[in-house]
């Protein structure tokens, strides 16, 4: 974080990273540009660290929900800016990408972390003929969760949230919440 010039956290980060790693849920509201990525990266990349069982293949630790592929692909972006040297894998799946690429990358890859569209997302679940195990799920975050039911993606969040464990700890990240 230091090499890329991250030395001192914003109020939103500083109010939700001890939250989130004391295994607690949170709800966030914040404008743009105050650091809400990092308020959950940085926790997220923290627990799988920690993790007392590394994670075995095709067990999934954490899933990062984005209502679009731009959202998506920022996230991805700034885990790779400095999460990369964590150790800990990440994978990035958005509509408008070949699925059948995507299930073969996954088999051959198994991230510890989804960067994901709910539709893709969903899309995989149902067809990860690999076992994709997400038993060992800790941590699940909606960016931009009001933006997610605004588009209209309950339904598929429902169907998501039906496949995952219900122990784990759970991150609202918004603009603006309603």
């Amino acid at each position: 974080l230091s090499r890329e010039g991250f030395e001192v956290m914003t109020p939103v980060q500083a109010a939700t990273i001890p939250l989130f790693l004391s295994h607690k849920d949170v709800a966030v509201e914040a404008v743009t540009g105050s650091g809400k990525t990092l308020s959950f990266l940085i926790p997220v990349l923290q627990m799988l660290l920690r993790r007392e069982h590394k994670l075995k293949p095709y067990e999934v630790g954490a899933i990062i929900i984005s209502p679009t592929r731009e959202l998506a692909k920022q996230i991805y972006q700034v885990y790779r800016g400095f999460g990369r040297e964590s150790k800990i894998e990440a994978a990035l799946l958005v509509g408008g990408t070949n699925v059948v690429q995507d299930l073969e990358h996954l088999k051959h890859f198994q991230p510890d972390i989804l960067i994901a569209t709910p539709g893709r997302l969903l899309d995989i679940i149902q067809r990860a003929e690999f076992s994709m195990k997400l038993s060992e799920l800790e941590d699940l975050v909606l960016d931009e969760a009001d933006v997610l039911l605004d588009l209209g993606f309950e339904n598929t969040l429902n169907e998501i949230l039906s496949t995952l464990p219900r122990q784990r700890r759970t991150g609202l990240f918004s603009a603006t919440q309603t």
